[in-house]
């Protein structure tokens, strides 16, 4: 019986060198005969499938748009096991415009890049949100053309990258000379693993008790947390400002006025944006919690503050990942702690006499069903702005 053929994933945005890459893969495959792919993500399956079965090719290479989340195609890549299997997601990153393309706050529309689909929900993101997609969920990144700028810079972006994406393997290239064997056939890819692979999860899920270590001055992360409510007019107000040096904060947290729905916040770049989470637990009837999950009922109680019975605070709560380069932590620690309600705010709060600037949150069944995924995603379709 035939092998399940190795599935690449090319991504990265547009321009930063993914053809010249795969060229190059083509040119210097020893020995390795490679089927291209290349469609729409729903699309993918199907022309996988059909390479595969001219039983011709030993490994296939899915050349992704430039506006495509790599994780959306893992998601979608359905087809038996024993004609492929999802090996290795790549990103490329373009060295010398990394650091324009992060900064930048456009939306997919403004730079021409919008699919032709008006109903395409995917189009209201902006240039970073899909640059910091393709980085936190792939294997590789390569980092091309770095020819473009110097040492410093280069070692700089390095430090960026990982702190970002933790796990994946750094590969500096020139004209996307990348080794055929660092990208094909490499046995890369587990979706878990990839799944948890971005640094603002893993500090998330880190021992809270634990020493962070990282051992580089320049880029700092550090986890904020508190069991105390945020005053919405304050956090409203931080969150329009600017936040310099702020790589990426990620996390949900917990409106004074909104004790029934967490709240989920994801910054990158110049972009940040907030929505529901999804329904704390303390606020749902524990006749609607789930049962025989042994694993959820753990979660729970390790998130819970007070007694098992005190639905008070519970499960409520600010947990908030930041990494950026040469921050100040004591400074956004405390800015965060500046937004907490007092005690009489608390109990204005619960009287329905504090303002709160934030839009209404819409929550669909899913969410009140499903809150603590721990993913708290970027796909909430209100409060985008960029700094």
């Amino acid at each position: 019986m035939n092998q399940p053929l190795p599935v690449t994933v090319l991504a990265g945005l547009p321009s930063v060198g993914k053809t010249t890459l795969l060229e190059h893969l083509l040119a210097h495959h020893a020995g390795t005969s490679i089927a291209v792919v290349r469609g729409r993500i729903d699309d993918l399956s199907n022309e996988i499938s059909s390479a595969a079965a001219e039983a011709r090719f030993n490994a296939i290479v899915v050349e992704a748009s430039g506006t495509d989340d790599p994780q959306l195609i893992a998601e979608s890549l359905v087809f038996d096991n024993d004609i492929a299997h999802l090996d290795t997601i790549v990103t490329v990153v373009d060295a010398e415009s990394f650091s324009r393309d992060y900064a930048s706050t456009d939306a997919l529309s403004e730079c021409g890049l919008a699919s032709n689909e008006p109903s395409d929900e995917q189009n209201d993101r902006t240039i970073v949100e899909v640059l910091i997609a393709q980085i936190e969920f792939c294997d590789v990144i390569v980092i091309n053309k770095t020819d473009l700028v110097d040492a410093e810079t280069l070692a700089k972006l390095r430090r960026i990258l990982h702190a970002l994406n933790p796990r994946a393997e750094l590969i500096d290239a020139l004209h996307g000379a990348v080794a055929a064997s660092e990208l094909v056939n490499a046995d890369r890819f587990d979706f878990d693993a990839t799944s948890s692979a971005p640094g603002w999860l893993a500090m998330l899920n880190a021992d809270p008790d634990a020493a962070s270590e990282s051992g580089d001055a320049y880029i700092i992360g550090f986890v904020y947390r508190a069991r105390r409510p945020f005053h919405p007019e304050r956090l409203w107000s931080l969150v329009h400002q600017e936040w310099p040096g702020v790589l990426r904060c990620k996390g949900f947290f917990w409106l004074a006025t909104r004790s029934d729905i967490g709240g989920s916040l994801s910054q990158a770049g110049g972009a940040l944006r907030h929505g529901p989470a999804g329904m704390w637990w303390a606020a749902q009837e524990r006749s609607e919690w789930p049962t025989g999950d042994a694993e959820l009922e753990a979660e729970i109680a390790a998130d819970w503050y007070g007694e098992a019975d005190d639905m008070t605070i519970g499960d409520r709560r600010q947990e908030l990942a930041m990494i950026g380069t040469d921050l100040d932590e004591s400074h956004w620690r405390a800015a965060f702690d500046a937004c907490l309600v007092t005690d009489t705010e608390w109990s204005q709060a619960s009287e329905g006499l504090l303002a709160d600037p934030f839009p209404s949150w819409e929550m669909d069944d899913h969410d009140h069903d499903d809150h603590h995924d721990h993913d708290h995603g970027d796909d909430c379709d209100c409060g985008a702005h960029g700094h």
